[in-house]
């Protein structure tokens, strides 16, 4: 059985780390190695911080680096489109499941 209450230990260090204004050096070397630290221990629900901190493009980046993704899901595309499916943090145009396409905001992460 997995450890659900680890996201507890990391959301407010990582919350706390923005809050402060860290360094992306500083973050990406904390944070990554609390993700391993608290992965090695069994983590189950990664998902759940990913979703919290989901508007982070380095905490995004931390997480796709160790395989944990999340669906975009941004909704600003054509009339007709679905939300995007595409990973979490990705490059290039958002794309849904009927390959309706749109452009990435500059404005925040998507």
């Amino acid at each position: 059985m997995g450890w659900g209450s680890a996201g507890d230990i990391f959301d407010p260090v990582a919350r706390a780390l923005i809050e402060a204004g860290a360094s992306d050096d500083l973050k990406r070397n904390l944070l990554g190695q609390l993700i391993d630290k608290l992965r090695d221990g069994d983590w189950d629900t990664e998902g759940e911080s990913l979703e919290e901190f989901r508007d982070d493009p380095l905490i995004i980046a931390l997480f796709r680096e160790r395989g944990i993704t999340a669906d975009c899901g941004d909704q600003g595309g054509p009339e007709h489109a679905d939300e995007c499916t595409r990973t979490l943090g990705h490059d290039g145009d958002h794309v849904d499941d009927q390959d309706y396409s749109w452009p990435k905001s500059t404005e925040g992460a998507s």
